[in-house]
């Protein structure tokens, strides 16, 4: 009887640590809630936010471009236009900077603000 009791409180335990985690379902959801957006992230390789950041939107299953303006002048160019575009000021340029199909742009956002802006 102690052994039913044992596997019963395992069996329970493992259901209810099962349940807090995100599923499949959750990560099509924000991916699918977002395909006809594009995400375009310029940073740098070696920057740890925009790092961090690609790596959390490769969590999700995100796709986006990266432009790495360590590596190329034109986009480093391209960057600092649309964040002129958008009537933002140079000086207070962080990485990453995140747009969205071509019209939202963030810098250095909290992920989740992107998500929201997804969702």
């Amino acid at each position: 009887m102690k052994l039913i009791h044992k596997i019963a409180f395992l069996l329970f335990g493992f259901l209810v640590s099962c349940s807090s985690t995100p599923t499949k379902e959750t990560n099509d959801k924000i991916v699918s809630s977002s395909v006809q957006k594009s995400i375009v992230v310029y940073g740098s390789n070696q920057c740890s936010h925009c790092i961090n950041f690609k790596a959390k939107l490769d969590s999700v299953g995100l796709e986006y471009t990266f432009h790495d303006i360590d590596v190329s002048d034109q986009h480093t160019l391209e960057m600092l236009e649309k964040v002129k575009t958008a009537g933002r000021n140079l000086d207070d340029i962080s990485l990453p900077v995140v747009l969205i199909d071509n019209n939202e742009l963030f810098i250095a956002p909290p992920f989740s603000k992107v998500l929201d802006v997804l969702n």
